[in-house]
C-alpha cells in the first residue's frame, strides 16, 4: 500500500504533531499570514497564506503541488470557510461517511456476547477512552484517558488497548477521520464497548498531488 509522506495539519497541537511523526509521516502546517507559529513544526514545513480555504482548494486541484502534500487533517477548530472547504474534500466523489456500529453490532462484529458483568459485590469493569485519527487506513493514536480506578497502567496493558482499538478500526473498514473508542478493561483483556466519531476531519488530496 502506498504510504503518504506529508500530512498538512490545520490544527497542529503537540499531540497531533507527535502522533503523525510517530507513524513515520511528515507533519506540515498551514497558517494565515500574521497568525501564531504552529507548535512543533519548523518554518520550512509551514505554508503561510492570506486565504487558507483557497490554498486548500488549490492544493487539491494540483495548482500548488510543489509541496507534495498527500493528506490534510483538521481537529475541527479552524475557520468556518476552511472547515467547509475541507468537508468538501473529505466527502468527495466515492467517499462516504464512516460507518459506526452500535453496541449490539459491535458485539456481533467481535463475535462476543455482552461485556462480562461484575459478580455480586464486585465493581463494574473500568473503561478507558481511546482517541485516534485514521489517515488512509493508518490509525494514529492521539490520547488514552485511563480510569482513575486503574492507575497506573502497565506497558503491556497499554499496548493491548492500542492493538485492540487498531484491530477494531481495521475490522470495520475505517480509513479516514477521528474516532473515540470506549474499551472495558475486563479480567480477560480489553473489550471495545462503544465507538463514536470525533470532529477530526481527514481529506485526501488525491492523485493530483505531485512530488
Amino acid at each position: 500500500m502506498y504510504k503518504p509522506c506529508r500530512v498538512l495539519l490545520l490544527t497542529p497541537d503537540a499531540g497531533l504533531v507527535q502522533a503523525v511523526s510517530d507513524t513515520g509521516l511528515e507533519p506540515w502546517a498551514l497558517r494565515r499570514t500574521g497568525g501564531g507559529a504552529p507548535g512543533g513544526i519548523p518554518p520550512e514545513r509551514t505554508l503561510t497564506t492570506d486565504d487558507p480555504a483557497r490554498t486548500l482548494r488549490d492544493l487539491a486541484a494540483g495548482e500548488d503541488a510543489g509541496h507534495g502534500i498527500d493528506f490534510v487533517v483538521s481537529g475541527g477548530a479552524d475557520e468556518p470557510a476552511v472547515l467547509d472547504a475541507l468537508r468538501g474534500l473529505a466527502l468527495g466523489p466515492g467517499r462516504t461517511a464512516p460507518w459506526l456500529p452500535d453496541r449490539a453490532e459491535l458485539r456481533e462484529i467481535l463475535g462476543r456476547g455482552p461485556v462480562p458483568g461484575p459478580a455480586a459485590g464486585d465493581d463494574p469493569a473500568p473503561v478507558c477512552q481511546v482517541d485516534t485519527v485514521s489517515v488512509s487506513g493508518m490509525h494514529l493514536l492521539l490520547d488514552i484517558t485511563w480510569p482513575e480506578s486503574r492507575q497506573p497502567m502497565g506497558e503491556s496493558e497499554q499496548a493491548g488497548v492500542r492493538e485492540t482499538v487498531r484491530r477494531l478500526l481495521d475490522l470495520i473498514g475505517h480509513q479516514f477521520g477521528g474516532m473515540r473508542t470506549d474499551v472495558a478493561l475486563t479480567p480477560t483483556g480489553p473489550s471495545p464497548v462503544e465507538i463514536t466519531g470525533t470532529p477530526v476531519l481527514v481529506a485526501s488530496l488525491g492523485p493530483g498531488t505531485k512530488r
